[in-house]
């Protein structure tokens, strides 16, 4: 475009050579060449206009600095008013682009045709396009090449700050602003994506014209990527907030204290450092008491008070959020999640629905509806992905929950993929560090807000299914680094299960198991436990009491199973088993091995267990048969765990009999990242887990011992069991007497002692 419009009186601009000469003429002074130049830019060619400007720069001291939008706005209050000899519509135009620095062609028609009835008086834009041509010929529009959004529309800087003061002083002009606002604020909601300098552009104008219910909408449908994308800008339009809109919009006040605190972190410094301000700020643990108001206080939609919010608002997203919060920590991970379908079906941002959604996906995990989890969370995955921001906690967490879900529910596949996604240098970095060199992350500090709900579940994921590979130093490196991170919530759950199934793999000595056991109770921590978050605590504790012989105690531990946990199934096939009750093992294996409510996991476990039954019964050939299932379905479920739980002793010889099976090679190539060949597989399997007993050498005692050892522990004499009994005393003391010497002793109180120890007596 040219610079000048030669032989058109109308168009007040003039070529660079001419406007210096007009400028020297009018007695203002001498002005050097480069400062001409920038005042020729950003006064679009109008000479006049910036006469006025150094009039009034020289009247009040101040240097001139035609690029600094504080000047802009200072200056252009001194000058008189600005004809850009344009028509109404094309001045109203310029007037509303004027407000934004610089935006791509769509939104500056979106601009126009949302705004052109509050100045137009109803006329409206019929051709934005045209108007857009008409400022861009005349010079209010320039065009801006950018590497990322492309060609990009804005109005010269001081031409930009003389239209906004002008606006600001019309009839109309707030409501216009408002109604720029309103569909700025819509596209950034609907749309996903957010480009900084339109985000930018919007605070200021919501801050400066003190538009409380727009600036909430942002923090909606942007959240706190806002100090990502534009972090000083986002500083600006929330720190300081009046009180009166502190009190009466708690989101503000949660984003108000939040951006004063990265302020001060930061000592308003570069942008790189107020990111990094952002991240520590929402570190594990720190977000949680910024919240607004008593956890589960009050519903959505309500201030703390109970009263409903002023029409036309959306559903809050951080009200949601308090409430959701509030309700886990009571243990309603059900009612959290039915509360946040509800409140996520009436937020208009796709932001704030996908963060509502993401939590509703980890209620429903701990609720134990894992299939209806991981539905939503493959949902917001994509809309997740396309507005992904460096440093955002939103994807890395919906890859991060997948993962875990995946590998606890028994959907292996999905949780390798999400591993590896985690893994590729294209997602975050945080994510990329979260999955490769453990040794090297351990120190390293988060680099996405909201970590805690990106690497505790990603570091589960990670160490569940190094176990499943018995990939022993990875699990030990990811448990090392799980167990030093400051806060996991419920999360400490799988604390305790991954450092009791690594011992009953790798310990040494029964001590050590023992050990281990006992030390996994000081991961105890906050929240109150989940019925599936309790289950894994019993089946931890089970395993390894089985492992040791103390069968009395795993089923004490056993008996806390919720009913429709299958690993009641296992655990009960598994302790027939090491008491040497093969044939019940067997039956009980077959009884359930084709239910419904066993899992593939679950399935494979009770193969390998038959198999070991079989082959301690002298069956061979069935005992050969049932491994290779066993093998075969641990396989398909991507999990060796089944194979090598067994004990040592029955797995060795297991092994030796189906050496020559196909099945090995198959095995070998599903881990084929832990074990290089179907020997290497073997090996592993023949060395694994050397401490867990084939067979218990504590006395197992039949329901009629226990009542014995109960009536015995209540004090009673012999004269008073045979009457509780309805038994002769000859009898009662005969059946004391073979009670004695199956536990060794002479008398009751040893008895009661040894009682005691084997768990046959509780408190």
């Amino acid at each position: 475009m040219s610079s000048k419009a030669e032989g058109k009186a109308y168009d007040p601009r003039l070529s660079l050579g001419d406007f210096i000469v007009e400028l020297e003429s009018s007695g203002v002074g001498p002005v050097d060449s480069e400062l001409c130049h920038l005042l020729w830019t950003e006064c679009a060619g109008r000479a006049r206009f910036a006469e006025a400007v150094l009039r009034a720069a020289a009247t009040a001291g101040v240097t001139v600095d035609p690029g600094s939008a504080a000047f802009a706005d200072w200056v252009v209050e001194l000058c008189p008013r600005l004809s850009l000899e344009l028509g109404a519509g094309d001045t109203a135009a310029a007037s509303v682009l004027a407000q934004l620095s610089a935006v791509s062609e769509t939104t500056a028609v979106r601009a126009l045709t949302a705004v052109a009835d509050d100045l137009l008086g109803g006329i409206g834009v019929n051709d934005p396009e045209g108007v857009l041509v008409r400022l861009h010929s005349s010079g209010i529009l320039t065009c801006a090449e950018d590497q990322v959004r492309g060609s990009l529309l804005q109005v010269p800087s001081l031409i930009a700050a003389k239209l906004r003061h002008e606006l600001a002083t019309t009839a109309g002009g707030g409501s216009a602003v408002a109604a720029l606002l309103e569909v700025l604020i819509e596209h950034m909601e609907s749309a996903g994506t957010v480009e900084p300098e339109l985000l930018s552009d919007v605070l200021l104008l919501a801050r400066h014209g003190g538009y409380w219910t727009q600036l909430l909408r942002v923090t909606e449908a942007v959240g706190i990527p806002m100090f990502l994308l534009t972090p000083r800008t986002a500083c600006t339009a929330f720190r300081l907030l009046p009180p009166k809109t502190r009190a009466n919009w708690p989101g503000l006040e949660f984003f108000g204290t939040l951006a004063e605190d990265i302020d001060a972190d930061s000592a308003a410094a570069d942008p790189a450092r107020i990111r990094a301000a952002a991240i520590r700020h929402t570190g594990p643990g720190l977000l949680r008491s910024r919240l607004p108001g008593i956890l589960g206080a009050s519903a959505p939609g309500e201030d703390e008070s109970g009263e409903i919010r002023p029409d036309g608002l959306p559903v809050d997203v951080v009200g949601t959020v308090r409430q959701m919060i509030g309700l886990a920590d009571s243990g309603g991970h059900g009612d959290a999640a039915e509360l946040g379908i509800r409140a996520a079906a009436k937020m208009p941002s796709v932001r704030g629905r996908s963060v509502v959604r993401l939590l509703t996906a980890i209620a429903l995990h701990h609720a134990a509806q894992s299939r209806r989890a991981l539905s939503l969370l493959n949902e917001i995955e994509g809309p997740a992905r396309a507005g992904h921001i460096d440093g955002d906690f939103l994807l890395p967490a919906i890859i991060a929950w997948t993962a875990l879900i995946s590998a606890v529910s028994g959907d292996c596949e999905r949780a390798d993929a999400h591993l590896a996604s985690a893994a590729e240098p294209s997602e975050t970095s945080r994510v990329g560090a979260g999955t490769g060199s453990v040794a090297g992350r351990s120190e390293t500090p988060p680099s996405v807000i909201i970590d805690e709900h990106v690497t505790p579940p990603l570091r589960i994921a990670a160490a569940l299914r190094a176990l499943d590979r018995l990939d022993l130093e990875r699990a030990q490196a990811e448990f090392d680094a799980l167990s030093a991170y400051p806060e996991l919530r419920t999360l400490w759950v799988y604390l305790p299960l991954i450092a009791r199934t690594l011992a009953v793999l790798s310990a040494k000595s029964e001590s050590g198991l023992l050990f281990v056991n006992d030390d996994a109770e000081r991961y105890r921590d906050s929240g109150v436990l989940s019925a599936a978050e309790k289950d894994l605590l019993a089946f931890g504790r089970s395993t390894v009491f089985i492992a040791l012989g103390q069968l009395r105690w795993a089923e004490l531990d056993r008996e806390r199973l919720s009913p429709a946990c299958d690993a009641r199934i296992v655990l009960d096939v598994r302790s027939k088993l090491v008491a040497g009750r093969n044939d019940e093992a067997i039956a009980c294996a077959d009884t359930w091995f084709y239910h419904r409510s066993l899992s593939p996991r679950s399935r494979a476990e009770l193969a390998a267990i038959r198999a070991a039954a079989k082959l301690r019964t002298g069956d061979e050939a069935a005992a050969q048969s049932d491994f290779m299932m066993a093998v075969s379905l641990s396989t398909w479920v991507s999990s060796l765990l089944p194979l090598a739980l067994l004990p040592l002793t029955d797995r060795s010889r297991l092994v030796d009999l189906t050496a020559d099976s196909p099945v090995w090679a198959e095995a070998a190539s599903e881990f084929a990242a832990t074990f290089a060949s179907p020997t290497q597989l073997r090996e592993r399997l023949r060395r694994i887990g050397p401490v867990s007993v084939d067979l218990a050498e504590a006395p197992q005692l039949n329901a009629g011992e226990a009542q014995l050892i109960d009536l015995l522990a209540r004090g009673l004499s012999v004269a008073e069991i045979a009457g509780e009994l309805q038994q002769v005393t000859g009898t009662v003391k005969n059946r004391l007497s073979a009670l004695y010497r199956k536990f060794g002793v002479s008398n009751r109180a040893d008895v009661l002692s040894r009682a005691r120890s084997l768990g046959y007596l509780t408190q």
